[in-house]
């Protein structure tokens, strides 16, 4: 079990938590994501030291120096054609074959600031925001759905979908949603949510 905290990554293994590169400057740092790729990587995002790809023993640093968007990485994904999706606070990543391409607003994304990335069984790319809501990235273009569209909250920190293909959204400080058929549901307090 990976184990990513305010002071670097630990590994728990037959009952004992170890910290990993100890040695390293990865040691003292803030994990805000882990990724294990389908060829053995471990991928870890970091608050404000770029993104580190762990194969083996061997570490490898990316950074905006490499063309990530931001060293602030909040979100990692791999979408079913093994590309693999950064969110940072400085837009969304992709690294395909070695090279980053990066999405802001300037291409249609509701907010710089990437919280969550999912991939729903259609194969579209649903990205959740710090503040423009929720995102849908298909066939090459941006969708956005707000608070205007019935979603309670633009905050957007996780995301999930279930057996019958709805999409679940939670948020800050607007509870839980629900995406079925192009309509929002939200569940608050009042539905029983703590």
């Amino acid at each position: 079990l990976w184990i990513g905290t305010n002071q670097g990554l630990y590994l728990y293994q037959e009952g004992k938590l170890k910290l990993l590169l100890a040695q390293h400057a990865l040691a003292e740092q803030t994990i805000t994501a882990l990724h294990d790729d389908r060829e053995g990587n471990l991928w870890i995002g970091t608050y404000g030291h770029g993104l580190y790809r762990l194969h083996n023993e061997d570490l490898t640093h990316f950074t905006t120096r490499n063309g990530l968007s931001h060293d602030v990485v909040m979100a990692i994904h791999e979408d079913q054609a093994g590309d693999l999706w950064i969110g940072t606070a400085g837009g969304l990543n992709c690294l395909r074959e070695g090279r980053f391409s990066s999405y802001t607003t300037r291409q249609g994304l509701g907010h710089d600031f990437v919280r969550t990335i999912f991939t729903d069984r259609a194969g579209s790319l649903w990205i959740g925001t710090q503040g423009g809501g929720l995102n849908r990235w298909r066939e090459g273009k941006f969708e956005s759905f707000s608070s205007k569209d019935g979603l309670s909250h633009d905050m957007v920190r996780a995301l999930c979908e279930d057996h019958e293909g709805s999409l679940w959204i939670g948020t800050y400080g607007g509870g839980l949603n629900r995406l079925r058929d192009g309509k929002f549901t939200n569940y608050t307090t009042r539905d029983g949510l703590s």
